[in-house]
């Protein structure tokens, strides 16, 4: 069979705190500026995404690299080194997945960040998941992603104002309450634990 008439499929699955941390994790990517933010490999992961930007590129079955960017003034006007370092390693993804940003005072390249690169992956990217902007002041995300099974595992947790505890997103309801938007892309499933969210459950969140 001809590769190029395979539909590949993402598998993006949210879960709670004591999963992940059981998870076996290796390659782990930070955002300080000191460190590579960008990192290819079959496997990888990144934590305490908040007003930042994270996620990955994606050939599957193929190569896959993930990121986590600073929202700050140098990744500002370093923008369009940052895309051609994106596309260089991963040359022709066909996935793609974003997820952090966040609305809070003293941090005004945050959104612009993530509105950037959701503006370049859409351009370059056939099929593009997007978890867009945290809700909450203290709320952040967590992910890990396998080439092997092509999996993206994600932890998110957000603290309502008015309260003194943290939720894990664990059904639809947390999700769509974490993120102001959510985007899957064609093809791409969403789990949150063990269930699937078909389009059915929630056809507003499904790029069909």
């Amino acid at each position: 069979m001809d590769n190029t008439s395979i539909s590949f499929t993402s598998k993006i699955r949210f879960v709670d705190r004591p999963v992940y941390k059981m998870m076996k994790k290796a390659n782990y990517i930070d955002f300080h500026h000191n460190s590579s933010n960008i990192l290819k490999a079959k496997e990888f992961y990144s934590e305490e995404i908040r007003t930042c930007t994270g996620g990955g590129l994606v050939s599957p079955s193929i190569e896959a690299e993930g990121f986590h960017f600073l929202d700050d003034k140098v990744n500002n006007k370093k923008f369009p080194m940052i895309v051609n370092s994106l596309f260089r390693f991963v040359k022709n993804p066909e996935r793609g997945l974003l997820i952090g940003s966040k609305e809070l005072k003293g941090n005004p390249y945050s959104i612009i960040q993530f509105e950037n690169l959701k503006k370049t992956f859409l351009e370059r990217v056939k099929n593009v998941s997007l978890f867009q902007k945290h809700r909450y002041t203290n709320s952040e995300s967590y992910y890990h992603y396998s080439l092997d099974d092509d999996t993206w595992t994600i932890l998110s947790a957000f603290r309502r104002e008015d309260s003194p505890k943290y939720n894990v997103v664990k059904s639809l309801r947390d999700l769509r309450e974490c993120f102001e938007k959510i985007s899957i892309a064609d093809g791409d499933r969403l789990f949150i634990g063990k269930k699937e969210i078909l389009p059915e459950d929630c056809p507003e969140i499904f790029n069909l």
